[in-house]
Formats: C-alpha cells, structure tokens, sequence
C-alpha cells in the first residue's frame, strides 16, 4: 500500500514540477514580448526627437533600449536553462543539458554556471 501511495506522490510531484515549469516558461515569454515592445515604442520615440531635433541627444534612450536587450538576453538564457540548454553567451553555440564543460566547444569562452 505505501508502494502505491509512493508512486502517486511521485506522479503528483512530476505532473507538479511541470506545470510550475511551463507557468514560468510562459511568464518569461510574455516579459521577453514587454520588452520588445517597448524597445520598439523606445526606437519610435528616438525617430520622432530626431526628426525635431537631428543634433539632439539620444543617448539615455539609447541606454534603455541597451538594458532592455540585456534584460531580454538574460530571460532567454533563463528560459532555455528551464528547457535543459546552455547557450554561449558570445556566439550564441547551444549546449544540452548532457555537455558538461565550463567553456564553450566553439569559441572558448566561460558558460554561465547553472
């Protein structure tokens, strides 16, 4: 009998864990989406400034449309971290969860640690 009831709480444990997985998975896709939109409402803002003012600044818009691709980037690589890949964050190689070395096989740099 707790044979049995094992086996379903690791089932329930199972079917848990990948709900809670594709409930972050999808939270992630809709936060990487916000951002994109708003880098697009960002680059639109900097043509309407330019368009007064060609000699203008654009410099923190240019910094926030910088951070917000950051951002994206970094949600990216926690969203395939929760699909079981690694990507080289300099020439974007991806690794499954089976390679196992520190750096990456194509151009040498340091993969983030999981």
């Amino acid at each position: 009998m707790a044979n049995i009831l094992d086996k379903i709480s690791g089932a329930s444990k199972g079917v848990s864990d990948m709900s809670k997985s594709a409930s972050e998975s999808n939270n992630l896709k809709k936060k990487i989406a916000y951002e994109q939109e708003r880098i697009q409402e960002v680059m639109q803002e900097i043509g309407k400034q330019y368009y007064a003012n060609p000699n203008g600044d654009y410099t923190a818009l240019c910094a926030d449309i910088d951070d917000r691709k950051r951002r994206i980037n970094s949600m990216r690589s926690d969203l395939q971290a929760l699909k079981g890949v690694r990507i080289c964050g300099t020439c974007g190689t991806r690794f499954d969860e089976k390679y196992s070395f520190e750096f990456c096989g194509k151009c040498g740099t340091r993969l983030a640690s999981e």
